[in-house]
């Protein structure tokens, strides 16, 4: 399961059972995770492109001697 920043701590039903999910980062299963981000308490993740690097400098062949 990814980790997950929980800003605000909210409850979720499921089965029967009410499970509550303080705040800080923690693992959080698909479905709980997606209603978490619908609701706001978890920041939506970042798109592929935020967490990408810049690529890396070609590096220079080592002069001969």
């Amino acid at each position: 399961m990814p980790k997950h920043n929980v800003t605000q701590a909210f409850h979720y039903a499921t089965g029967g059972a009410v499970l509550l999910f303080k705040k800080g980062e923690q693992d959080l299963p698909p479905a709980v995770a997606e209603h978490a981000i619908k609701h706001g308490f978890v920041s939506a993740p970042k798109s592929l492109t935020d967490k990408q690097t810049a690529a890396p400098a070609k590096a220079e062949p080592a002069a001969k001697q």
